[in-house]
């Protein structure tokens, strides 16, 4: 359990600080690079039988609280209801980035395990 509460804590400080430091592209940032941990634990652990517990811990723990989709509702609503406009510009982007990006990262981890075999 201790190990599941540190890795969502670290992915967590991650989120927060990359949304303090970079205002604009923080959660932008943060959905995409989490995306793409998960797609790339997911090939990693298919082609090298990774332990079920370890990749729960990478994909629930450490990238699920990396990334936020909360966020990006509450200010695509603010968009929506301040009349800002950009709020379909800016779910769209999230969501498409992200899922490439998960894609991009098990694609990427199937072809540099290619010829590997498992027991």
């Amino acid at each position: 359990m201790l190990p599941f509460c540190i890795a969502a804590g670290l992915g967590a400080v991650l989120r927060y600080l990359a949304d303090l430091y970079l205002p604009r592209y923080g959660i932008l940032l943060v959905n995409i690079l989490g995306s793409f941990i998960a797609g790339a634990t997911l090939g990693l652990a298919s082609a090298y039988s990774f332990p079920t517990a370890f990749t729960q811990l990478i994909l629930g723990s450490f990238a699920g609280s990396l990334t936020t989709y909360a966020t990006v509702a509450v200010t695509t609503a603010q968009q929506r209801s301040q009349g800002t406009g950009g709020a379909t510009k800016t779910w769209t982007v999230q969501v498409g980035l992200s899922i490439a990006a998960c894609l991009i990262g098990l694609l990427s981890a199937i072809t540099l395990t290619s010829g590997v075999t498992t027991t």
